[in-house]
Parts: C-alpha cells; structure tokens; sequence
C-alpha cells in the first residue's frame, strides 16, 4: 500500500474519543510522586475525570526501616494513620471543583495499584516512575515496572520532580 493510500484510509477511519473518567493518583511521598499529583489534577480539570488519591502502606519494608531504633510502643496501625493523614494535606492542593477521595490499603504496593485501580474502574494510573525505593528497585524490579506490566488501563509515569522545569 503506497503512503498516499494509507494516509486516506486513516483518515477516512471514524472518530474514536479517548474517556477519562476516574484517575488513581499512586504517591509515596517522593518528589516524582507529588509530580504525578500535579499532572494529574491537571489532567482531571481537562477531562472532568474524578481522582483517587492512593498511598500504599508496606509494613514490612517500613518495620526493616526501623529495625535500628526501639519499637517500643510502636504499632504498625500508625503507619496507616500517618498515610491518611498524608493524603488529606494532600488533598488541599486539589481544586474544588475537581471531585476526589483518598484511599490507603496495605501490602504490596506494586499489586496494590494494580488492584485498586481494578475495583475503582480507573481509566488512568498516574505515578512517578520511581519512588523512595530506588536501591531496592535495582534488586527486584520498582514499582513502576510491575504496575505498566500488570495495570488493565494505562500508566502514566512522571519523571520529574516539582521546580526541575525551572533550572
């Protein structure tokens, strides 16, 4: 098929229009993360798309982290406390207009994603392309790498962090 051809085929091919209606917003707190929640609270005010704000909460990584200091009176239901505590400052950068909730589970955060953006029928999974957990991605693989490999919608992965655009 010569290039003239094709052209006019794509162009005689019927309009298709792309929806987004529910974003899952994954953050960890990294500063790719906060990118992710900018673009897509941009991305939500264009499309009129509903955001998910969504921490997962690992309790083994974050009870290795601790392993030096005393866990007396420490209690890993305070790290999911500390999480939606997180996401509701969060949610104050979000305009009114724009409908959003939180969420924080616990587990897995790669299978979480995954999982929650599922249940929640997100149209888009918006997230750094890497988080605090950089040494350990060169070991087993980031999360970033298992959500685009197991997400059923797409993923957009940011890569910058806020004010790098103005160096």
């Amino acid at each position: 098929m010569s290039t003239e051809k094709l052209i006019e085929e794509i162009k005689s091919r019927p309009r298709s229009e792309v929806a987004c209606d529910r974003i899952l917003v994954a953050t960890d707190g990294s500063g790719q993360a906060f990118q992710a929640v900018y673009t897509a609270i941009r991305l939500a005010a264009a499309t009129g798309a509903e955001l998910t704000l969504f921490m997962a909460v690992d309790y083994d990584k974050n009870v290795a982290a601790f392993e030096q200091v005393s866990l007396s009176g420490y209690v890993p239901a305070e790290l999911k406390i500390a999480a939606y505590q997180f996401l509701a400052e969060l949610m104050h950068v979000i305009p009114a207009e724009i409908k959003a909730h939180t969420r924080v589970e616990v587990g897995s955060p790669g299978e979480l994603i995954v999982e929650t953006a599922a249940q929640e029928e997100s149209s888009l999974i918006v997230m750094g392309s890497r988080g605090f957990g950089a040494f350990h991605s060169l070991l087993v693989g980031s999360v970033s790498s298992y959500v685009l490999e197991h997400a059923d919608c797409p993923v957009l992965l940011c890569k910058e962090v806020p004010g790098d655009w103005e160096k």
